[in-house]
């Protein structure tokens, strides 16, 4: 009963705060758009800053499902004249949508719905977490591993709801055995993992795609998979130790005895042999990651081939492999792929691309700079940690993916107009954005371990304020000595 009133009252703050954000939203648009032009300020770029304002305020309260508020530029631009109005501007629209970096989240939410079908990611998960011992703080360890690793190849929420199971189970099992502070630490470290594993890969995270796309449409700058292992990975590298050692220390893990895992080995054992599905994913996993990594050494000889390209690949070869010809029966059905494409995220990145554009195209991110140019006084490394503070605040209330679409074309303005690589604080902001360890609504990985009812808010809070902490000062070591200065990323 106390469960289910906690729920009801979470639901009920929710459902306040989606109301007030609408109501604010709406306000603030209409706002925007009767008062005086802003000094600086063309009329255009008064419509566009108020249509970005309503945006970005439904964004970060949920007022309406974030894949609908990524399409109000196409209600809305037409309408106040933004777009489509005979060729009075040349802000563009639908090419947004169906940006080349859609298709990479579509190439890949079809090879993670292949490994969830056929079972893929849960013996990869096991195994690693079978492969740790019985020691407690080993046994945390083999979860953030597992979590991490597998979030670095599909969704971090995916591979969340995946891990989430096999805790409860073990939790459920070992009741007696358990501390309480272990239970607590065995679930938060899952969408923690996640969280940093995801960070390391371009498809690990909705945020990756989400914030290379805007890159490369306002700086033209092209991240590919290899380049961006260069940029998330030193992180996941370093903060999934930090973590474990963090995660045991709070929690007093290492002071606990040993734990029977035979539940984890059963799980294992119950799964069998390999069958033909998960080899022939494991099979196209294995191909399209090694494809992905080593792309720059064979662009020369496939000039026009790019990460989007192999995603496709991806996609096609799931649906075309056959598991029994003779039945018909596919790595991949047509409709269980299109079921488990990634439509959400697919209309969150157009439709903060197609805001970021016309932000940028209208001279609204030109404008806002010109009220910041105060920061070209600071040193670059305190700009670095004020955007990382920053963003690591606002990141706690919405998710991280919504703060990088919103964010990232006001940053690169801000950037060019304080004489500083636009790319470091877009980069900055996509980094922090993944700090978010401390409430539900921070990231999809926070919100489905809270929903499993092992944990309080207040558990959330307290492990995850420290672990922030502990990311805001790693961040800026790791960005201004080896992504800026070692992989001389964005100099």
């Amino acid at each position: 009963m106390g469960e289910t009133k906690a729920k009801s009252s979470s639901f009920l703050g929710d459902f306040k705060v989606r109301k007030i954000g609408l109501i604010a939203g709406i306000i603030a648009f209409i706002i925007l758009l009767i008062m005086p032009t802003p000094s600086g300020l063309t009329p255009l770029g008064q419509k566009v800053l108020a249509v970005s304002v309503l945006m970005i305020v439904f964004w970060m309260t949920e007022a309406i499902p974030i894949p609908m508020t990524a399409l109000l530029p196409i209600l809305l631009y037409p309408l106040l004249g933004i777009t489509g109005s005979k060729g009075q501007n040349d802000i563009q629209l639908f090419t947004h949508y169906a940006y080349p970096t859609v298709y990479l989240v579509l190439g890949v939410g079809f090879l993670a719905t292949a490994m969830e079908k056929w079972g893929l990611h849960r013996r990869i998960a096991l195994s690693i977490v079978m492969k740790v011992g019985s020691k407690p703080k080993r046994i945390i360890l083999g979860f953030i591993l597992a979590t991490a690793v597998v979030s670095m190849w599909m969704s971090n929420t995916t591979a969340t709801a995946m891990m989430l199971p096999v805790a409860i189970s073990i939790i459920m099992t070992m009741d007696k055995e358990m501390s309480s502070g272990f239970k607590k630490a065995l679930v938060l470290s899952i969408p923690y993992a996640a969280t940093m594993g995801g960070l390391a890969t371009v498809i690990g995270t909705t945020t990756n795609p989400t914030g290379i796309g805007i890159i490369q449409e306002t700086l033209g700058v092209e991240l590919d998979f290899l380049e961006w292992l260069k940029i998330g990975l030193p992180f996941t590298i370093v903060m999934i130790p930090l973590m474990w050692i963090y995660m045991v220390k709070f929690y007093k893990i290492d002071k606990l005895d040993d734990i029977n895992v035979e539940t984890v080995k059963k799980e294992y054992e119950a799964l069998g042999p390999m069958n033909k599905g998960e080899k022939l994913t494991s099979g196209i996993f294995i191909i399209s990651v090694l494809l992905w990594v080593t792309r720059s050494l064979w662009k020369d000889f496939v000039p026009f081939a790019t990460d989007e390209t192999i995603a496709i690949g991806i996609a096609i070869a799931t649906m075309v492999l056959p598991v029994d010809f003779k039945k018909g029966i596919y790595v991949l059905s047509g409709k269980e792929a299109l079921k488990g494409a990634p439509l959400s995220t697919m209309l969150l990145l157009g439709g903060s691309m197609a805001m970021g554009n016309a932000f940028t195209d209208a001279g609204c991110a030109q404008w806002v700079a010109g009220n910041l140019t105060t920061l070209s006084n600071m040193p670059q490394i305190i700009i670095i940690i004020a955007v990382g503070l920053v963003t690591a605040i606002l990141t706690e209330v919405t998710t991280n993916a919504v703060v990088v679409a919103s964010f990232l074309p006001v940053l690169a303005g801000i950037g060019k107009a304080i004489g500083m690589d636009p790319l470091q604080l877009m980069l900055t902001c996509m980094i922090a954005s993944n700090f978010a360890f401390m409430l539900p609504p921070g990231t999809p990985p926070n919100a489905i371990a809270y929903s499993s009812g092992a944990f309080e808010v207040s558990d959330l809070m307290k492990a995850g304020l420290g672990l922030k902490i502990i990311g805001l000062i790693v961040f800026p070591i790791l960005m201004y000595f080896v992504t800026f200065g070692i992989f001389n990323v964005g100099m």
